[in-house]
Order: structure tokens, then C-alpha cells, then sequence
């Protein structure tokens, strides 16, 4: 959480700046996979933002605006995260 709040701070911005989070649910190893949600999901309930999940393979460039399209396109809008692991 520390390095959210240090990277948030970096570039003149708060969590009270965020309107959407965006957590990769995989695959990857389990304790990451874990640990990333379940920070996403104690911001999300905690300001009330949207969150949203994706796969890694949705993905393929590493863009926001890609992540924007798969929004649109209601991929990620999703109630229950389920991660993907990998061993």
C-alpha cells in the first residue's frame, strides 16, 4: 500500500483523485495475485470506486486506452474478482 500512496504522491495526485481501479486477476503467482486484489478491493469499498478485473491476456500492449476498450466492452465490469493462478 505504501507504494500505491509513494506513486500516487510522486505524481501530485490522492486516492480521492481515482475514479476506476483496474487489478490483473492472472495468471501469476497466487501470493501476488492475492495481494494486489485484495488491496484493490479495500481501496475500492473504502472510497467507493469502481473496480474492475481483467486477464493478462486481455492486454496485449500494456495501454490504458486498451484497458479503457475492454471496459467498454464490459469484460471487466465484474462483482466478484476471481484471480487466475499459476504455479
Amino acid at each position: 500500500m505504501i507504494l500505491i500512496l509513494n506513486f500516487l504522491k510522486k505524481n501530485n495526485s490522492n486516492l480521492d483523485d481515482i475514479a476506476q481501479i483496474f487489478v490483473n486477476q492472472g495468471p501469476g503467482k497466487v501470493t501476488s495475485i492475492r495481494n494486489s486484489i485484495a488491496i484493490a478491493k479495500g481501496i475500492s469499498f473504502a472510497k467507493n470506486i469502481d473496480l474492475y478485473g481483467f486477464l493478462s491476456e486481455h492486454l496485449t500492449d500494456n495501454s490504458l486506452e486498451q484497458l479503457v476498450k475492454i471496459d467498454k466492452k464490459n469484460f471487466t465490469n465484474i462483482n466478484l474478482i476471481k484471480p487466475l493462478h499459476s504455479s
